[in-house]
């Protein structure tokens, strides 16, 4: 194992604490977005991942053991609230999980959904039950959280994502209906997890600029993301994370008036640009390419699109959070994420070196 997290003078929770109160910290946090893209690492096949209590927790924890990134988190991801709502999945062995037959084919079916019962719907249970296990197993040393997908992206996941983009036009009355359905089942997610003492974070994907205009964000994405945000807050007493896979930079000052806490920007968009905009308002987090630069590039590439991320963000007013513009895919190398952490530990010190990072 590669020891260079031995040199860090704090624990992921001590640093992560002290960072979010605005206090001097050792290094720049790190936290690369990890998850069941990882189970093959640790023995698992990714389908096992998705069925088992025991999978999931260990690979949460030798996710944090191998890497020592700065949050470990672990959930539903996109798919599960739908699946638990009626919608069908397809689980390949070892490659991400995908929609076969979504939970309403019309509007006329609309009445069978109902929102989730996290304790007793699809696999939600699960993944509370293993927040619970690798929170109680290393809570004391890094902070625990989960991710699941915001209210746009499941509403698209119970009709089918190209029905449901069709009907943001056709059948808006209807769309909104479905929305309100989906917003609920996220917020009864939510607060489960607020149960347990732990926030969620939330992923938009299919609310992107690359899928739907700013105008349509507005009027069907952003006021049920911000009821989900507000909920977070209600619960547990801060704002936390909107990650939306694809370009946003149109809605950026929509997704800052939502009330999160952290942007985190996929690799498409410039994290400078970001910073010179919003970085007085909200903690930035990105964007290492998931896929050209971990997956495919060497332990250098990595180091060097490291570097230019914390340059154009180190400084940013309130706080950069290095980490990939995605998810790491399924295959990555593990020495590939190591080099990541790495480069925060080598470029990221404090006082930032700005020769270092030429």
């Amino acid at each position: 194992m590669n020891d260079i997290y031995k040199v860090d003078k704090m624990t992921p929770k001590e640093r992560m604490e002290a960072f979010s109160k605005g206090e001097e910290i050792d290094r720049i946090p790190c936290s690369p977005f990890l998850g069941e893209s990882c189970a093959p690492i640790f023995g698992h096949t990714i389908r096992e991942y998705n069925h088992s209590v025991e999978a999931i927790v260990d690979v949460a924890i030798g996710s944090f053991k191998k890497f020592r990134p700065d949050s470990i988190g672990l959930g539903p991801g996109l798919q599960g609230i739908p699946e638990a709502m009626g919608t069908k999945l397809v689980f390949p062995e070892n490659n991400t999980p995908h929609i076969s037959e979504p939970a309403i084919k019309d509007y006329t079916e609309i009445g069978k959904l109902r929102p989730i019962d996290p304790y007793k719907d699809g696999r939600i249970a699960y993944f509370l039950k293993a927040l619970k296990i690798t929170n109680k197993k290393l809570g004391h040393e890094v902070g625990v959280g989960t991710s699941m997908g915001g209210p746009f992206t499941t509403a698209a996941f119970l009709r089918g994502t190209e029905n449901f983009l069709k009907d943001l036009r056709k059948n808006p009355k209807k769309a909104h209906e479905l929305l309100e359905i989906s917003t609920e089942s996220v917020i009864r997610y939510i607060d489960a997890v607020s149960k347990l003492g732990l926030s969620a974070s939330i992923a938009e994907p299919v609310a992107s600029n690359t899928m739907i205009s700013g105008k349509r964000f507005r009027e069907f994405a952003k006021p049920y993301l911000k009821k989900c945000m507000d909920r977070i807050i209600e619960k547990c007493g801060s704002p936390t994370t909107l990650h939306i896979c694809g370009t946003t930079k149109r809605i950026w000052p929509d997704m800052v008036d939502i009330g999160i806490g952290n942007l985190s920007l996929d690799n498409i968009d410039d994290i400078g640009e970001l910073k010179e905009a919003f970085g007085d308002k909200v903690c930035l987090i990105g964007n290492v390419d998931p896929v050209n630069t971990i997956f495919m590039g060497t332990r250098d590439d990595i180091y060097k699109e490291a570097k230019a991320c914390i340059k154009k963000a180190y400084d940013s007013p309130k706080g950069y959070i290095l980490s990939t513009g995605c998810d790491v895919p399924i295959g990555t190398d593990p020495d590939k994420i190591v080099a990541l952490m790495d480069a925060a530990r080598i470029y990221g010190k404090y006082p930032i070196d700005i020769k270092n990072l030429v």
